[in-house]
């Protein structure tokens, strides 16, 4: 009735990938500073996790709510009928919490995993692990993507891959860090 599984689904993936990007491209940039430790790329990912996922949880809603009545319009155009209230209503209405609140908690999920690494292992090593986990995520989710879509797998989950790389690559090459 509300199309909740694709569209959560939806925004799973876009969040997840939003995620493990934002977290890999502010640790990149603290890393490139020459300035960073682990307390503030820490408390940095974290920040920005929250941010992340407030923003996309919020964004959803929004979004979800103008679709959700865009949906519920055209099907009381259908039976030609106003709708209001009963099975109908609530279940758009728990649609658009339902897709707010994956697309809020994915990419804070996906952040944290990446992130994972600095609350255990020295700088250094934390950085080259928290890079590498990123990218196992957005292989993996790729992966899925193409699991889902009944597409090669392997193909997929190196197109999400790629752009993890390129953004990291554009990250490198645009951080002001070269301009001192």
């Amino acid at each position: 009735m509300t199309d909740i599984v694709p569209v959560s689904r939806r925004y799973f993936i876009v969040g997840f990938f939003d995620g493990v990007l934002t977290i890999q491209g502010m640790i990149l940039g603290a890393y490139l500073s020459g300035k960073s430790t682990t307390e503030l790329v820490i408390s940095a990912g974290i920040a920005t996790a929250l941010a992340l996922g407030i923003s996309s949880g919020w964004g959803a809603y929004e979004a979800e709510m103008v679709e959700q009545r865009t949906l519920k319009r055209k099907r009381e155009k259908a039976l030609l009928k106003k709708v209001d209230g009963g099975i109908m209503e609530r279940a758009h209405k728990f649609a658009i919490w339902i897709s707010a609140f994956v697309h809020a908690i994915s990419p804070i999920f996906a952040a944290i995993v990446t992130l994972s690494s600095f609350f255990f292992l020295p700088m250094d090593v934390a950085f080259i692990t928290s890079i590498g986990t990123g990218f196992v995520l957005l292989f993996l989710i790729g992966a899925y993507m193409g699991k889902v879509a009944r597409t090669n797998v392997l193909t997929s989950g190196l197109r999400l891959l790629i752009a993890g790389i390129v953004t990291l690559l554009a990250v490198t090459i645009l951080n002001p860090s070269h301009v001192s």
